[in-house]
């Protein structure tokens, strides 16, 4: 859904017209996947040194490893980091040495998951607010212990909605529907185009502090500008 602007906004084809004429941007985002899945697909789409040249990784994994036990998708919290961990640290990435951003998985709205939960033909809820909020935290964690830089999606959306530490979880059923949070979501759990406005923003911000001569504006364009172009 990262690539569909149906609802005014996506976030791949925002990468890719910011970095335009600059990098490739690649969405090989895979439906579903966990972070278990994800780690045994890595070797067969990561290309080699001598194929292409990756200059960033952005792992945004823990939506679908993050709902609750019993269920298929379900990866215990330890199992996922050390899953993320093998993805920074795989011989294939390490190969490219690629600049890698961590993404913790964005919160979840209960209140839409009922439906969504519902079409899916699952046991609700198939997530929870509080749950999902541990798997953003565990990124977070990686990141320090990897000296990885983690864009922190989970607080970025929070923030939006003048949410506090301290407040009752918005997106819990303990927290009364926010409408400003519903918003950020199509089905709540799936992003809307505001939402991933949200999360550009908060991935070219990480660029930005870590590594400010990747930014769009500080590279060369691959070929010449068009009044320098050879006819």
């Amino acid at each position: 859904m990262s690539s569909n602007q149906d609802d005014g906004f996506g976030y791949h084809p925002a990468l890719q017209d910011a970095y335009s004429r600059r990098l490739d941007v690649i969405n090989r985002g895979f439906s579903g996947y966990t972070s278990a899945m994800a780690l045994k697909v890595l070797p067969k789409f990561f290309p080699r040194p001598e194929t292409a040249t990756v200059r960033f990784l952005a792992i945004c994994l823990g939506c679908n490893d993050a709902v609750m036990a019993g269920m298929y998708q379900h990866t215990p919290l330890e199992a996922y980091k050390s899953n993320l961990r093998r993805i920074v640290q795989h011989p294939v990435v390490k190969a490219q040495n690629p600049r890698i951003l961590l993404l913790t998985p964005p919160p979840v709205n209960q209140y839409q998951l009922e439906d969504f939960d519902a079409s899916e033909g699952v046991p609700h809820p198939s997530r929870t607010a509080a749950q999902t909020r541990k798997y953003a935290e565990a990124v977070i964690e990686l990141g320090k212990e990897l000296d990885v830089p983690v864009v922190d999606l989970w607080s970025a959306f929070m923030r939006y909605i003048g949410w506090k530490e301290g407040d009752v979880l918005v997106g819990s059923r303990e927290a009364p529907n926010n409408e400003g949070f519903e918003a950020l979501f199509a089905d709540g759990l799936h992003l809307t185009g505001k939402a991933y406005k949200i999360e550009f923003d908060a991935v070219m911000e990480v660029i930005e502090r870590n590594w400010p001569d990747q930014v769009p504006e500080k590279l060369e364009m691959v070929f010449e500008d068009w009044r320098e172009a050879p006819m």
